[in-house]
């Protein structure tokens, strides 16, 4: 039990560390974005036990995001791969993915790729060679990496409460988050001012996440409770690189 959750905390941060995009907080097709890689530093209990990387590629309003992270766990080690590839979608208003390919060794091993529509309401998965369809009609489908990218838009935008359809390798999820205001914590970084973040309308756990509006709007620090189960995660380092020519544009909103 304790494995399973532990990587389903693994992944769900995997979710939430988002891509870079324009200050403007609208990202057209015109404007450069900024190559980003941060890091992440994971927890149980307070001991050290794996790290996390996501390095993002900006081309125009298409990206792509490559992650990779490790963990040992009572005896056991994991290693997570994925590579995202996604775009601003003026339709829908959203970002949307086009695919990803997943590999996770150790916990819940699994080798899985997905492919989704124009649209993004459709998604074709295939795990471990078993092949699943899915669709909805109102809402596209999002993977973790586009669901990052999707939630700090909103934060951008001064949204409170928000909810997603998240495409998993084996089923489509429904988050609902919402904005519990602004708080002072201590990262690498210094004290910063956040915004503390809470997946809601659940009751078997707690999720809480801190993005911070000085540092990109960055997820800087998560939290994962379950039981006695405590599970934290620390951005540790955050590297960008932006054309010279609009390296002044890229300065995050204050």
């Amino acid at each position: 039990m304790f494995r399973t959750v532990f990587l389903r905390f693994f992944i769900i941060l995997i979710f939430l560390f988002s891509p870079n995009f324009s200050v403007q907080a609208i990202p057209l097709p015109e404007l450069h974005q900024c190559n980003k890689t941060l890091t992440y530093q994971l927890y149980f209990s307070g001991l050290k036990v794996g790290t996390l990387s996501r390095h993002v590629h900006w081309r125009g309003n298409k990206a792509k995001v490559y992650a990779y992270g490790n963990a040992d766990v009572l005896v056991t080690s994991s290693k997570y791969k994925n590579q995202t590839e996604m775009e601003w979608s003026d339709a829908q208003q959203s970002f949307i993915t086009h695919s990803f390919n997943q590999s996770v060794t150790g916990l819940l091993s699994r080798k899985a790729t997905g492919t989704f529509s124009a649209n993004g309401q459709q998604a074709t998965i295939i795990k471990d060679g078993e092949t699943t369809q899915y669709n909805d009609p109102d809402f596209p489908l999002l993977d973790g990496d586009t669901l990052g990218a999707q939630l700090r838009l909103l934060l951008i935008q001064g949204k409170t409460k928000f909810d997603f359809k998240m495409q998993s390798t084996s089923k489509v999820s429904h988050y609902f988050f919402e904005v519990l205001g602004s708080e002072k914590i201590t990262t690498r970084y210094g004290e910063v001012e956040t915004l503390k973040v809470r997946q809601t309308e659940v009751d078997d756990r707690q999720i809480d996440m801190w993005f911070a509006p000085s540092l990109d709007y960055q997820l800087v620090k998560a939290k994962y409770k379950r039981n006695i189960l405590k599970l934290e995660a620390e951005l540790v380092s955050m590297k960008k690189e932006c054309p010279p020519t609009l390296s002044a544009k890229a300065t995050p909103t204050k």
